[in-house]
């Protein structure tokens, strides 16, 4: 009874406080409508992501905001080999350019995005390693599109200052 309690004053206190975990806590973006240009999988996830905001109208007919996913690459390199010579170590490297346009006005430009996730090899569970690295891929992308609308959220907040 005592433990619950007292789980239960501190989940209270956190949510009074306004903590939330990340992605979990209401959205601000400053805009209200909002056009993506592209087709990769970080364009998707921002528009899967302004979509979920209340606030925000996806594809309006003069948006607010553009962004433009301009290229997204994924490379892999080798971090580190074991004694064997074979690789034990992957680096995973997720680069994003992109150009935001606000209006009339050019928030970024030639905004570029670097990520990259390490993980290790293991040769004898080839096929987990490898979804391993897929779900990885995946999480940067998602991480690179969050990135990306904090960038926006803070140049809006920036450009509206005194």
């Amino acid at each position: 009874m005592l433990k619950a309690f007292i789980s239960l004053l501190l989940f209270s206190l956190l949510t009074g406080c306004g903590f939330h975990l990340r992605g979990t806590g209401p959205g601000t973006f400053p805009y209200t409508t909002a056009h993506v240009i592209g087709d990769s999988a970080v364009a998707q996830q921002l528009k899967q992501s302004l979509s979920t905001l209340p606030s925000v109208t996806l594809n309006a007919v003069k948006p607010a905001v553009v962004i433009n996913i301009m290229s997204d690459s994924t490379e892999q390199k080798v971090l580190t080999v074991n004694n064997a010579g074979r690789v034990s170590e992957y680096r995973l490297l997720y680069r994003v350019s992109y150009s935001v346009q606000a209006g009339e006005r050019q928030l970024i430009e030639n905004g570029k995005l670097q990520l990259n996730r390490d993980y290790s090899y293991d040769e004898h569970n080839s096929l987990g390693k490898d979804a391993e690295a897929t779900l990885l891929i995946t999480d940067m992308q998602q991480d690179a599109a969050q990135q990306i609308l904090r960038r926006i959220s803070a140049l809006a907040k920036l450009k509206d200052a005194p």
